[in-house]
């Protein structure tokens, strides 16, 4: 028995172990359902090809993150990108993001993004959705030809059924001047948002960053341990192969849909009815490689209308030239859908679709096509609706309550980035240090990385 359990070996369950290692703990265990750690930070070698789960890209602004990818690997392991992208609608690209370059748009579309920001609805005090957000901030021409079509694409739900709240840092404000010297002229807007620039492994893939935190960790997980019921009573963790183990507090990584319908014994009843509440979409992630020596020198493109089954396409090579053979391409489409509206054939269909339409849109032929790889994402962006925000923090407490710390990206149930993952596994873990292990804070191994030095690489 050990006094923490860990159940996940993704992102934010082996930072957990990391920093529990740091603060000198070490009665804890790792349970990972798969044959190998990562979760969706996992890589695939095909045939001189790399291909991760959709573009993980690696976005640092905090310090501490900073110094923990220093420690653990060092940042000089990364390339460090500064973002090309564009957008495709109306039969042509222009410059992301949508609301700061309408440059290059039809003339009638120009004029109704801008009259629509003009006449905003920007005395909306609380807007009750997403759809009235965009309205008070961007206008109904900018929601008709971007946002819209755009954010349905991608989370495969109903605007008008999802709150703003998960907005923050990833949808940039924008202002009158703004819009208006991003209409009449092209602008470099390519430091705007928290994706202008990226950090991406030299090799390896992401799959870099978890070998390189399973090294530093010298707790390994114990792979092949599907949790199938937690009884919180007895504290009792019984996996799917047979397997059981004792704990004092669980630290949980795992989707918290499925968490939720995994405990037994606790005085909240309401645990499976939650978990039918919680909405989170799947995505399709299909990589190409092509016997063709260029492309296109963007990283990825968006693209907002109906016609094409996916929301994004990005590009292997440019984010990385060591991620295909030398003389060949290589990009992967995103395409979204609700698991529970989608049939495994309608989504062959789907995909299929996908793939033909990349193909047109890129002009290349089937023939030039050397090596595919689709990659599933059951869990890909949670919904957030107003179920979750009225009852998420009730739910992630009572859990608390019953010695489950759930978090993470799917058991936080939220919209964040690998940064966040690592920093939520050290503070589930700085959260549970006083019960065992007194008051004692983490060893700082290192200085912490500064802002200049993080702009300087």
């Amino acid at each position: 028995m050990a006094n923490v359990v860990i159940l996940g070996a993704g992102l934010t369950g082996l930072s957990a172990a990391y920093h529990f290692e740091q603060a000198g703990f070490t009665d804890f265990e790792i349970f990972e359902m798969n044959e190998e750690a990562g979760g969706l930070l996992r890589s695939f070698m095909i045939d001189g090809f790399t291909f991760d789960y959709t573009g993980h890209l690696l976005h640092i602004n905090d310090e501490y993150f900073a110094s923990f990818i220093n420690t653990i690997t060092s940042l000089d392991a990364f390339i460090k990108v500064t973002r090309n992208t564009a957008i495709y609608s109306h039969d042509r690209f222009t410059d992301y993001p949508f609301q700061m370059n309408l440059f290059g748009l039809p003339y009638d579309v120009i004029y109704e993004c801008i009259e629509g920001y003009v006449n905003r609805r920007a005395g909306l005090r609380t807007p009750k959705n997403f759809y009235e957000w965009v309205l008070k901030y961007f206008g109904a021409g900018m929601g008709k030809h971007f946002f819209f079509p755009y954010n349905s694409k991608i989370l495969a739900y109903d605007m008008r059924k999802v709150l703003p709240s998960w907005t923050g840092r990833f949808v940039p404000k924008t202002n009158l001047e703004a819009v208006l010297k991003g209409a009449f002229e092209q602008k470099d807007t390519s430091n705007i948002g928290y994706n202008s620039q990226f950090f991406y492994p030299k090799t390896g893939g992401i799959q870099h960053l978890i070998k390189s935190l399973e090294r530093a960790t010298k707790a390994k997980p114990r792979l092949h341990h599907k949790v199938v019921e937690i009884d919180v009573k007895s504290k009792t963790i019984t996996f799917a192969n047979g397997a059981t183990t004792r704990y004092e507090s669980i630290i949980s990584t795992l989707p918290l849909n499925e968490l939720l319908t995994m405990v037994k014994g606790s005085s909240h009843r309401s645990y499976g009815a939650a978990a039918e509440k919680l909405l989170c979409n799947s995505v399709v992630n299909f990589n190409l490689g092509f016997n063709r020596p260029k492309l296109t020198d963007r990283h990825w493109t968006y693209y907002p209308e109906k016609q094409y089954p996916f929301y994004r396409m990005g590009f292997w090579h440019n984010i990385n030239p060591t991620s295909v053979k030398p003389g060949h391409t290589a990009i992967y489409g995103e395409l979204s859908y609700l698991g529970k509206n989608t049939s495994k054939a309608a989504r062959t269909t789907l995909v299929e679709s996908a793939v033909a339409k990349a193909l047109t849109v890129l002009g290349i032929s089937e023939q030039e096509v050397v090596v595919r790889k689709d990659l599933h994402l059951t869990y890909a962006y949670v919904i957030y609706d107003a179920w979750r925000e009225k009852h998420l923090e009730n739910l992630l407490k009572n859990l608390a309550h019953d010695g489950i710390l759930s978090t993470g990206r799917y058991g936080g149930w939220k919209y964040s980035s690998m940064q966040e993952a690592v920093i939520d596994g050290k503070i589930a873990s700085e959260n549970l240090l006083p019960k065992f292990f007194g008051a004692q804070t983490i060893k700082q191994q290192t200085p912490p990385t500064t802002a200049k030095q993080i702009n300087a690489l």
